[in-house]
């Protein structure tokens, strides 16, 4: 058999590198087959990336808007669901079959005071709920507390009340003081409320949609819920403490007081209610632009899958030809040697 000539090695090493080519095309034919995007993106655009730039750009906004708007969305709906909750509170139907028992005896006039004042802890404690680092009803302050703790402000209620009131102030008397409390800046705004004015500047979601959050715990609503609450809870801090008459007379108009603040509660709820819907509207544009981005950008950078796939088992036949011819010539070399 005839040995391996110069000419026989110069072929093969040229197959050898034909054949590294090839193992590099079938890995990167591979790779767009099965990602369905181009791996040479400067020759799929011919060295013109500023579509490609422009479209990316949007998708990166687009996707940060998105970001807001899920984040707006899911605060206002936290104080939604507050909301909801405090106007639930409201709805005093065991209380107002205590108050309209003529001949409510003390340990049920005792089971009214205590519901009352549980309800204002529970309502107190809502409004300081925290999202993401801040309470949601404390405008913008950013400390995470919108209130005092309940027990302290019922305290400094009292102290307030007992300070400038005569003796034998009764409970008409004494509702009047704590609905002053209440008031627009009265005592709960110099010592109770521990946010800040609300958040004045609106966030803008893109396309001309913004979204506000303007509702702190010092709003009429709430002002007007809690010092309801307020109302009967005091009585567990020792007010009118023995006189069952007064103290039936406060949790009747605590009874009365609620019913008007859960009709405010509602109302404040339909506002917050609008601000959700155009939390959820930019959202979906959003959303909406930033898939037509991803598209284009896809559509972009894609690999025609039947063309990918055509060139790849071409370039499998060539190496695969390649490797026959470079083993046909490894034996030839063999055979010579042998001899």
């Amino acid at each position: 058999m005839k040995a391996l000539t110069f000419g026989d090695m110069a072929q093969r090493l040229a197959l050898q590198r034909q054949g590294a080519g090839l193992k590099r095309s079938v890995a990167t034919l591979s790779h767009e087959l099965t990602t369905g995007a181009v791996k040479d993106k400067a020759s799929k655009l011919r060295g013109d990336f500023s579509m490609l730039t422009s479209v990316t750009n949007a998708m990166n906004m687009a996707s940060a808007r998105k970001t807001s708007a899920q984040s707006a969305g899911t605060f206002l709906s936290l104080q939604q669901s507050i909301l909801g909750n405090l106007s639930t509170t409201a709805q005093s139907g065991a209380l107002e079959q205590i108050v309209r028992n003529a001949t409510a005896n003390g340990g049920e006039i005792s089971g009214g005071i205590d519901m009352m004042a549980r309800k204002f802890q529970d309502s107190v404690a809502q409004l300081n709920t925290n999202f993401a680092g801040r309470a949601l009803f404390e405008g913008i302050s950013g400390n995470g507390t919108a209130l005092i703790a309940a027990d302290d402000m019922l305290d400094g209620m009292l102290s307030d009340l007992t300070t400038a009131l005569p003796a034998g102030a009764d409970a008409e008397v004494a509702q009047a003081f704590i609905a002053g409390w209440f008031a627009d800046g009265g005592q709960f705004d110099a010592t109770a409320y521990l946010g800040g004015p609300p958040i004045p500047e609106r966030v803008a979601l893109g396309h001309g949609v913004t979204v506000g959050f303007e509702i702190t715990a010092q709003d009429q609503s709430i002002r007007e819920f809690l010092a309801a609450l307020a109302t009967g809870a005091i009585l567990s801090k020792g007010l009118f403490e023995g006189d069952l008459p007064e103290q039936k007379a406060m949790l009747e108009r605590a009874t009365f007081r609620l019913a008007a603040s859960e009709k405010a509660l509602i109302g404040l709820s339909a506002r917050l209610g609008l601000e959700e819907g155009r939390a959820s509207v930019g959202r979906a544009r959003a959303e909406a632009e930033h898939t037509a981005m991803a598209i284009t950008r896809a559509e972009l950078t894609e690999a025609d899958p039947y063309e990918t796939a055509m060139r790849l088992e071409q370039a499998i036949t060539q190496l695969d030809m390649i490797y026959n011819l470079t083993a046909r010539l490894s034996r030839l070399s063999l055979s010579a040697y042998l001899r």
